[in-house]
């Protein structure tokens, strides 16, 4: 018996580093993304990761769907606009949404020639691609002193991390 506990607290330790693995190589991931991204002379600081929800597959990205409303909006809306709605919302109720990955929020600090900026965005992520990334918000910042902003960080991650169980 407890050769079997101390296998199980043993597997147990294995699952949580690979699970830990794991976050840390999306936290790789989203940072060499922004990095690549920023402007010359800008300096990259990560805040916080936070994983929001599961990513759904949206109708409105379907090439079906595109492709309906392409053609309504090319039809005259007396001349057979009423077959086009019919199948797009044929379209919509044989449509069912399919997880694709991870929605993650990522707050990050920049310091720019002009001052520094706090950006939170949201990120998709299915493994180690990036599917979507969106722009969220960006506060400008004077002059942070190390202190303020440390609390200021903390303050941000503890935000981010009670919004996300809510």
């Amino acid at each position: 018996m407890k050769k079997l506990i101390y296998f199980l607290i043993g597997l147990s330790g294995v699952v949580y580093s690979c699970g830990n693995q794991s976050k840390d190589g999306i936290e790789q991931l989203i940072t060499e993304n922004v990095q690549s991204s920023l402007p010359i002379g800008w300096t990259y600081e990560p805040i916080a990761f936070s994983v929001t929800d599961s990513a759904m597959s949206r109708i409105e990205d379907t090439q079906q769907y595109k492709e309906l409303l392409e053609r309504q909006a090319q039809m005259d809306s007396v001349f057979g606009g009423e077959a086009i709605e019919n199948e797009i919302e044929h379209v919509k109720t044989q449509f069912h949404p399919q997880y694709i990955g991870q929605n993650i929020l990522h707050a990050y600090l920049c310091s720019t020639p002009l001052g520094d900026s706090l950006f939170i965005e949201k990120f998709t992520i299915n493994g180690n691609e990036i599917l979507a990334r969106e722009k969220g918000s960006s506060i400008y910042i004077e002059s942070p002193d190390s202190a303020r902003m440390e609390s200021t960080k903390k303050q941000l991650k503890q935000f981010l991390d009670e919004a996300v169980k809510d």
